[in-house]
Order: structure tokens, then C-alpha cells, then sequence
């Protein structure tokens, strides 16, 4: 009856593990196959007829029933993955600390026994070997019977944590026997403990008994300060949990002895080290550091078993971290500490290769991180051995040789491990620039590192172009960057400003010249775009050159600035015929903007230079260069002109907009606040290049407006070039100004001016012409609302002459105006009648002759 309760319990724990109830073991490392598990319910009438005597039949009450077959995938039955501490707190909690404060008592009391002499020596051994039996042998009886088996597996771990303390005792404390009985008993202990947990299928067993006997040192401490003897014992048993994990898939058992062996090992390093344990604590930690290293990609390779227990973070990443951390306290400098990582480095790369070559998909990850190391090692060895230049050279090349790697195999890991070496290898070589010897121009350690750098990068974005175009594209300007910084700060320290500006122009232009015919040979667009930069470039080097000079075109400037200039429109002029400016519009404003300042400021330093303190043509020079910049765009449209064809809109829509609003603002400036002289010759109305240069802006305003009347500009309506009349009628005003001052003698100033008789006179006269000139001209084409506008004028001139010019009254100059007035009118009444409403010959007109225009 006992046999079939054990056999329906095992039935039981059976079904309950196979639905994800209770499951006590790691997961397998190979997939688990289709498990068909047969449950057959044990019927009432089954015990009745064991407990008859034979011979006696009992007919069944009922048929059996059919076994039921049930089918049960692998990922059903699956173990997931659960957190270590998860682990050690599932299951029956106060049974684990229960035999942990049971173990910690134990030892307590054999220590307290051999310090104070309590009991024979035989008797204390034999007490602590029958607790430690006992425990075994009544937790196995607890697990064999089904009954708290999770109690049971705690209480044999216990126990045999407690057998291997017995064992210490008597070979380090009592000196018993020697280091190979020793070593036997601790392999039969071990061995014991594994047929337990393998038997049972408990890894917390096999932890349990690991983790007593790794404490066994420290709670039975003789007080000797050698470490050969605890070495020699860590490295048994890591070497018995190696043949363990071989065959079980116990992850909790590995990361138990890695953690063990670190704590007790750093606490007696804490506590004991000096330079005399060196030979055999480096000895140690090789051994620790290849044992726990090697593992992971030995098992996978063999397929062992067990090999998943060892493809776990702790130990795959934190056998190199704390190992290296370890050597550098062992290290006697830091070359020796080079060499640790140059071996480390060529060491994961090693089993890196071992991996690379199986192609195994299920390898992949590990094999990434063998190689990740590598790279990590070997990224250490260039600042532990060598100065900042080399080490962000070395660092580039291996950024460029990952990358080369990442972009081989299709592995963007590597491309951003490649990509973010090189990032490291700028930061820390600008780290050490104070460092750097600068003696000879050019072959210096900041020129060749950044020329290094820039190397580096251009390599990168050629191999990350068979990747991706669009991923190579800021890698390019990463390198051209460095390139860059390489001239200027070449140029810079071993230039004056006043060179060192230009050269620097000249580089970077011929630079981008370079890469231009260098991208359309092969095919790279990336390159090609690089020209962008030309422009900000001109405009920086042209704002230096003034800011130290004072005019934009100082030194050798003359001729890198307007050369750059032209290199910048040749580019942009290639890229346009293939099709593939990036921004052309803001190219050619950018451009064309920059070469009408640079006419006007150095014109007006030119100005200045050759006639100190006329302020005549720095004011004209402000207007030259945007007068000069709005007929080319009228003109180049027009006729198409380079570079005007290439983009006509732009020059004459945009680009022209803000150099008009310019214009506009200087001529009334002007023409209230500069009398017009200075030029060194007699002031000649209309004649004088002040007046010149005025007329000229009217004219080309009239025909920038002009040309929108023809081809509207879309969204932006502007007025109708008549209205540059109102701009005229103001000239005028202001040259009767300039007139009576220079010829009258009256000082240009406001007051002066309006209370001038010579000046109202001469208004008079100048709007009362204007206003007849505009009527005969609207009678002349039917243009109604033009005919009103002089009429209109000719009344605020009739008001002035109440108003204003009535002061005057009786001298020669208001008389004659005032008959000249007159007979202007008259001839206005005989020659220019009002055109009659709705009338248009040879011009525009409303219908209804409103003003419009």
C-alpha cells in the first residue's frame, strides 16, 4: 500500500511539474522534446485487493479507467528565467535559515571546543560528524517520501557543509592527516554531495554544500597568513564545480562558487597580502580568471550539458571586471598592467575565434561578447603603455578596424563600438592637447593626431557607406571636421592673424575643391555636400579679416577671399548641371549678399584710406555695393548672366529684397543728412557723383519693380514701379536743399533750410514743375488718376504759398516765384486739360479714373 502511495505521490509531483506548478530544477540546455506523460488514477478497488489475502478475487466495481496521453510541448514546459535571489528565497525560506544558523553555530562550537580544550579531540569530531550525517540522512528521507522536499534539500546541504568543516578541522587544526587524504575526503565529500543533488535533482543542495565548504577557511581560521594552502583548496573546488555544471545545467551553482571564491579571497587579501604572496596570489588569479572565463565558451563549444548554466552575465562579464580590478592591485606599474591587458585582450579574442568559426546562430551572443572584451582589453593597453597622441591614434585605427568588422558581418554593435572609439579617441586626445609638443609647423604631434582623427573618420564613413549612405554622411563631416581644426590651428600658431586667416580660407577651400572632384568620380554624393560648408566659412574668415583689419580683404585676403568666392559658385555651379545641390537657393543668397558687402566696406575703407575725415565716399560706398548687386540681378536675369542664369528668381526675388529695402533707407537718409559734397570739386546739380550715385538707385529701384509688373511675384504683392515717383519727388526736394546750400550759402541745416527764402522759392518752383510735368504727361496718355495727383500738388502749393511763402511777401525772390507759379499754371490749363473719365490712350487707367496705378 506505502509503494502505491509513493508511486501516485511521484505521479503526482510529476504532473504538477509538468504544468509549471512546482518546478525545482534549472531548465535543460538542449531543447526539451515532446513529453507524453501517462496518468493513470489509481482506483478504490486497487487498495482493497493488495490488502487480501491471495487467492481471494474481488470483482471490480468498476472497469479501469483509459490512461490519458497528454501531450505536452517543449515551451510549455520551459522553465523561465528567475533572478538569482529569487532563487535562494523560493521554497521553504525558514528551512534555509534554519540550516545556515545551524551551520554558523557548529562551527562556532568547534572552535570554542579546540580554544578551550572542551571535550576530547575525537569526541568533538565525531559529535559534529553525526549531526552532519544525520542531517543528510533525514532530509533524503524527507525528499525520498515526498514530504517537504524543499525542507529536506536545505537540511542535507547543511549537512554536508558541516562534514566539510569536520574535514578542515582535522587537516588544518588538528593536523590529522595530510594534504592528500585531505583532498580525498573533500572529493568524496563532493562527490557525495553531487549524487545527492543529481539524485534529487536539487541545486540548492549541491549550493548549499559549496557554499559551507567555502566558508570552511574562514569560520576554522588557524591564523596563519599563507594563502597556498587556501588557494590550493579554492582551486579544488572550482574545479569540481566545473565537472559539476558539465553535465548539469545549474547556473545557481556556478554564480555561488564565482561569488564565494571572490568574497573569501578579497577578505583575506584584505586582511593577510603582502609583496612576499605575489607569485602565488597572480598564480591564483590567472587560474580563477581562465577557469571562469574559458567555461562558458569551452561548454558551448562542446555542447556539454550544462553549457546554458554558463551563458550568464555574471560570469561572462564579471570574471574580466573584477579579474582586471584585481591584477591592477597586483600590477607593480602600469606596463606591467599593459601586458595584463594586451594578454586579456588577445586571450577573449582567442575564444572569440573559437566561437566565430562554428557560425552557430545559438553562439552568436556569446561570441559577441568574447569580442566586445577583446576590444575592450585591447582598447586599455594603448593609455597603460604609451602617451595621448599614440593612444588616440591606436584607438582610431581599432575604431576603423571594428567598424570594418561591423560592416563586413552586418553587426551594428560593432559599427557603434567602432564609431564610439573613435569618439573616445578625440575626447582624450583633447584631453592631453596641453601635453603636445607644437616646435615644427606640420610635423607636430597636434597636427599629425588630428590628422589621424580625420583619417580615421574618412575611412569610416567610405566603409559605413556600403551600409547605409545616410549613416556615412555625418561620419564624413565628423572627419572633415578634424581635418579642418587641423589647418586652422596649424595656421594659427605659427601665422600672424593677418596671414593665418587667409591660409586657413585657402585650405579649407581647396579642401572642399578636393572632395567635390573626388565625390563625383565616385559616385559619393555625401562628399559632394561637404561644399556647404564653404559658405559659413567665407563669411566667418570675411567677419575675422574686418574685425582685425577693419576691411575684409587685408593681407593675403585680396586674393583667398574672392579666389574662395569663385570656388564656391564653380561648385555650386557643377552640382546644379548634375542635378544634386543640396540648398541651392541659400547658397547663392548667402554668396551674393556676402560679395555686395564686400564691395561696399571695402570701397569705404578704401574711402577712408585715400581722403581721412571726407565722409562723402564711405557714404556712397554704402550704396554701391547693394545699387551694384540689384542691376546685376535685374541685368543677369534679363540677359542671363552667371551666376544670375542659374538661379534668376533668387537674385532678383529674395536676394534682392533686402538690399532694396537698403537702398530705400539710405536715400532718404542721405538726402536729409548729407549735403553732397566733399568730392574736392565744385558742386554741379545732377552732375556730382553724390547725385550721381542717387539717381542711379532711382533708376534701378524703377526697374526692379518694373520687372514684377511683368512676372508677378507669387504670395508678395509689390507696388507698381511709379511709386518710385514718391522716392523721386523726395530727391527733388532734397536736392533744392543741396542746391541752395552749396549756391545760396545756406547752412545745411533744418532751421536754417526752412527759414531759407532761396529754399521756398526754389520748392515752389521745383513741385510746381513737377506737378505740371505729371499732368501734361496724364493728359498726354489719358491717364486720369496721374492728371489728379499733379492737380493735387499743385494745391499743397498753393497752401505753401499762403502758408509759408506769404513770410516772404514783397521781396524778389518770392515775386518771381510767384509769377513763375503763375504762368506754369496757365501753360498746365492750355496743354493739359483733364483727361475725361475712363479715357486710356498709350498707358493704364482705371475705368472709372480712380487713382491707381
Amino acid at each position: 500500500m506505502f509503494g502505491l502511495q509513493r508511486e501516485t505521490e511521484a505521479l503526482r509531483r510529476e504532473l504538477a511539474a509538468l504544468k509549471g506548478q512546482a518546478v525545482e530544477t534549472e531548465e535543460p540546455a538542449e531543447p526539451v522534446p515532446a513529453v507524453e506523460a501517462t496518468i493513470e488514477a489509481t482506483p478504490p478497488f486497487i487498495e482493497e485487493e493488495a490488502a487480501m489475502p491471495p487467492g481471494e478475487a474481488v470483482a471490480p466495481k468498476s472497469p479501469p479507467p483509459t490512461p490519458v496521453a497528454v501531450s505536452v510541448e517543449p515551451e510549455a514546459i520551459r522553465e523561465p528565467v528567475i533572478p538569482l535571489w529569487q532563487r535562494l528565497l523560493a521554497g521553504n525560506l525558514l528551512a534555509k535559515i534554519g540550516v545556515v544558523l545551524l551551520f554558523f553555530g557548529v562551527a562556532s562550537a568547534l572552535r570554542l571546543a579546540a580554544d578551550y580544550g572542551l571535550l576530547p579531540v575525537p569526541l568533538r569530531l565525531l559529535l559534529g560528524t553525526l549531526a552532519g550525517g544525520a542531517m543528510i540522512g533525514f532530509g533524503w528521507n524527507r525528499v525520498h517520501k515526498g514530504v517537504q522536499p524543499t525542507f529536506g534539500i536545505a537540511l542535507q546541504g547543511g549537512g554536508f557543509a558541516i562534514l566539510y568543516l569536520i574535514v578542515y578541522f582535522m587537516h588544518v587544526r588538528y593536523g590529522m592527516f595530510g594534504a592528500t587524504s585531505a583532498f580525498l575526503l573533500f572529493a568524496l565529500l563532493g562527490v557525495a554531495c553531487v549524487l545527492f543533488a543529481v539524485a534529487q535533482d536539487g541545486v540548492v543542495l549541491a549550493s548549499f554544500g559549496l557554499a559551507g565548504a567555502f566558508a570552511a577557511p574562514v569560520l576554522a581560521a588557524t591564523g596563519s597568513n599563507n594563502p597556498t594552502p587556501l588557494f590550493a583548496y579554492f582551486a579544488l573546488l572550482n574545479t569540481f564545480i566545473v565537472g559539476v555544471s558539465w553535465f548539469k545545467n545549474w547556473r545557481l551553482l556556478n554564480v555561488t562558487g564565482f561569488l564565494m571564491t571572490i568574497g573569501v579571497g578579497m577578505a583575506w587579501a584584505i586582511e593577510h597580502y603582502r609583496a612576499d604572496y605575489h607569485g602565488i596570489s597572480q598564480a591564483f588569479l590567472i587560474f580563477f580568471w581562465g577557469l571562469y572565463s574559458a567555461m562558458p565558451a569551452l561548454m558551448a563549444l562542446f555542447r556539454a550539458p550544462g553549457w546554458a548554466g554558463w551563458s550568464d552575465g555574471t560570469l561572462v562579464f564579471g570574471t574580466p571586471l573584477i579579474g582586471f580590478a584585481l591584477q591592477s592591485q597586483l600590477a607593480a606599474d602600469r606596463y606591467e598592467l599593459a601586458w595584463a591587458a594586451l594578454a586579456a585582450a588577445l586571450y577573449y579574442l582567442a575564444l572569440w575565434a573559437l566561437l566565430f568559426r562554428r557560425r552557430d546562430e545559438a553562439l552568436r551572443l556569446l561570441e559577441r561578447c568574447q569580442l566586445g572584451l577583446g576590444i575592450a582589453f585591447g582598447t586599455l593597453v594603448a593609455p597603460l603603455a604609451f602617451g595621448v597622441q599614440v593612444t588616440a591614434a591606436f584607438w582610431s585605427l581599432e575604431g576603423v578596424a571594428v567598424l570594418w568588422f561591423g560592416v563586413v558581418q552586418r553587426r551594428r554593435l560593432a559599427m557603434v563600438s567602432g564609431s564610439g572609439l573613435q569618439v573616445a579617441a578625440a575626447a582624450y586626445f583633447l584631453y592631453g592637447l596641453p601635453q603636445m609638443q607644437t616646435g615644427l609647423p606640420v610635423i607636430n604631434d597636434i597636427f599629425l593626431g588630428l590628422v589621424m582623427l580625420a583619417g580615421a573618420g574618412l575611412a569610416s564613413a567610405r566603409l559605413l557607406r556600403r551600409f547605409d549612405e545616410r549613416v556615412a554622411a555625418p561620419v564624413l563631416l565628423w572627419a572633415f571636421f578634424w581635418w579642418g581644426l587641423a589647418g586652422w590651428s596649424e595656421s594659427e600658431r605659427h601665422l600672424p592673424l593677418v596671414h593665418s586667416i587667409p591660409v586657413t580660407l585657402t585650405y579649407i577651400a581647396l579642401s572642399l575643391i578636393a572632395l567635390e572632384i573626388f565625390g563625383r568620380r565616385s559616385a559619393w554624393n555625401a562628399a559632394r555636400h561637404l561644399s556647404l560648408l564653404l559658405l559659413p566659412v567665407l563669411w566667418l574668415a570675411a567677419g575675422a579679416a574686418w574685425l582685425h583689419g577693419q576691411h575684409m580683404l587685408s593681407g593675403l585676403m585680396v586674393l583667398a577671399l574672392p579666389l574662395s568666392l569663385a570656388g564656391h559658385y564653380w561648385l555650386l555651379a557643377r552640382q546644379q548641371t548634375d542635378g544634386m545641390a543640396l540648398w541651392p537657393a541659400v547658397r547663392h543668397l548667402g554668396a551674393f549678399w556676402l560679395g555686395m558687402l564686400l564691395v561696399s566696406v571695402e570701397l569705404a575703407w578704401l574711402g577712408d584710406r585715400l581722403a581721412p575725415g571726407v565722409t562723402l565716399w564711405p557714404v556712397l560706398a554704402l550704396a554701391v555695393g547693394p545699387l551694384g548687386g540689384v542691376w546685376l540681378a535685374v541685368a543677369g536675369a534679363r540677359r542671363g548672366l552667371p551666376p544670375v542664369a542659374a538661379a534668376p528668381f533668387v537674385y532678383r526675388g529674395p536676394g534682392a529684397l533686402l538690399p532694396v529695402a537698403w537702398l530705400v533707407l539710405w536715400l532718404l537718409w542721405t538726402g536729409f543728412a548729407h549735403d553732397g559734397g566733399g568730392s574736392g570739386l565744385p558742386y554741379v546739380p545732377l552732375l556730382n557723383p553724390f547725385d550721381l550715385v542717387q539717381l542711379a538707385t532711382l533708376a534701378t529701384l524703377y526697374r526692379w519693380l518694373r520687372g514684377f509688373e511683368a512676372e508677378p511675384w507669387p504670395g508678395l504683392p509689390l507696388p507698381r514701379a511709379n511709386w518710385v515717383g514718391v522716392l523721386a519727388f523726395v530727391w527733388i526736394s532734397c536736392l533744392a536743399g543741396r542746391i541752395a546750400h552749396h549756391w545760396g550759402g545756406v547752412p545745411f541745416e533744418p532751421d536754417a533750410l526752412w527759414h531759407s527764402t532761396l529754399l521756398q522759392a526754389m520748392l515752389t518752383l521745383l513741385w510746381t514743375t513737377t506737378a505740371i510735368a505729371a499732368m501734361i504727361r496724364a493728359a498726354g496718355i489719358g491717364l486720369r488718376w496721374l492728371w489728379q495727383l499733379g492737380f493735387a500738388l499743385l494745391a499743397v502749393v498753393g497752401a505753401k504759398l499762403l502758408f509759408v511763402d506769404l513770410a516772404n511777401a514783397g521781396t524778389l525772390l518770392w515775386t518771381g516765384s510767384l509769377i513763375g507759379v503763375a504762368l506754369l499754371v496757365l501753360a498746365a490749363s492750355y496743354f493739359a486739360p483733364v483727361p475725361p473719365a475712363g479715357e486710356k490712350r498709350g498707358g493704364t487707367a482705371d475705368q472709372d479714373g480712380r487713382l491707381g496705378g
